[in-house]
């Protein structure tokens, strides 16, 4: 299968394990934009990644910081003092995976797009779409359209 040309735009970080996240999350940009959790520093392929979400209103590493609790203090799907508050389940998949795996086991990468909300919803969309995550349901697919395989983003958002 080919990528989508809104795919190939995209400039995605180098590929990060969790464990160095959690020790210095500095590297992770205080901009908007999605983020791809694997497992293994594997390329970005359909049917290789774990998760897909997204950061609209706030910032990757406001976003990704919720990902990054220490999940030995909690049950997996939550937090430690989240108590009987409803589970984000994309969440509690990726720390049911690092405690599997471990942190360095434990990759996650992310695009910077300063789109407006909408348009990064569509985004996150369209990445789950094609990339077909194991732990994301289908909904975004059917709340927000998905970009067509020869779309186009606008490259002065694309960092």
């Amino acid at each position: 299968m080919e990528q989508p040309t809104w795919f190939r735009q995209l400039k995605w970080s180098d590929p990060t394990h969790v464990a160095s996240l959690n020790v210095d999350r500095k590297q992770i940009p205080d901009f908007t934009g999605c983020y791809a959790f694997t497992v293994g520093p594997v390329p970005l392929a359909p049917g290789g990644v774990l998760y897909v979400g997204e950061a609209a209103g706030q910032s990757l590493r406001d976003r990704l910081a919720n990902y990054l609790v220490d999940f030995r203090k909690g049950a997996p799907g939550q937090a430690a003092g989240q108590g009987a508050k409803k589970a984000h389940k994309g969440k509690g998949f990726v720390l049911e995976i690092r405690a599997q795996r471990g942190d360095a086991g434990v990759y996650v990468r992310w695009v910077e797009y300063g789109a407006s909300e909408q348009d990064i919803h569509i985004l996150e969309a369209s990445l789950i779409h094609y990339l077909n995550p194991a732990a994301n349901d289908r909904v975004e697919e059917y709340r927000h359209p998905v970009l067509g395989e020869r779309e186009r983003l606008n490259r002065d958002l694309l960092r």
